[in-house]
């Protein structure tokens, strides 16, 4: 299986290519590649939400499942982003109680990062407050603005693994979280039903 800092980032938003760290959900293929603290930190330095060293930093702070760390709320942050995303994706309303825990994780990330200034625009430094802020911040954020971005008829879930996608085609008819792996899957199973 791949490693967390393999994964690719097909989901078009941080929040849902963290989203799509799990795959399978409520099936019996269900596949999670965050099993530990070490996953994490290599999955935030592969998603560019710390430099890699500032993720390698991190990795005594993370924690592992269970015991009410850094992983743990983060684990929480993503399935909230999971539901609200599912539902979405189906036309339905989201859960009031997950969009309070994105509301929450924001809330709390943006309380120790500093506004700091890129050049062009002042945005918040999450990688300059606590750890809780440098983890969770970018990708609390992430979730806020696909929610208020709206269009949400381009907000996908594949088929096949269950991972969250902006879909930007011209057309809007993206099917597939990746056309090499899901889309290939489902051609070879429709090819193989037909001889």
């Amino acid at each position: 299986m791949v490693a967390a800092k393999d994964i690719d980032l097909v989901g078009g938003a941080l929040a849902l290519d963290f989203v799509n760290t799990a795959a399978g959900r409520g099936t019996p293929g269900f596949f999670d590649h965050l099993k530990a603290g070490d996953d994490l930190a290599d999955w935030l330095g592969h998603a560019g939400v710390l430099e890699v060293e500032a993720a390698g930093d991190l990795r005594g702070k993370l924690g592992s499942r269970g015991e009410g760390g850094l992983l743990q709320q983060a684990l929480e942050l993503r399935e909230a982003i999971y539901r609200v995303g599912a539902q979405l994706a189906h036309g339905k309303a989201a859960d009031e109680a997950d969009l309070e825990t994105i509301r929450d994780s924001a809330r709390e990330a943006m309380a120790s990062a500093p506004l700091a200034w890129n050049g062009k625009e002042y945005r918040f430094d999450f990688a300059a407050g606590l750890p809780e802020a440098a983890v969770l911040g970018p990708i609390a954020w992430s979730a806020l603005e696909v929610l208020s971005a709206g269009g949400f008829e381009r907000l996908k879930q594949c088929p096949n693994c269950g991972w969250l996608f902006i879909d930007r085609s011209k057309n809007n008819s993206r099917l597939w979280c990746d056309m090499r792996t899901c889309g290939n899957q489902n051609k070879g199973r429709r090819f193989r039903a037909r001889h």
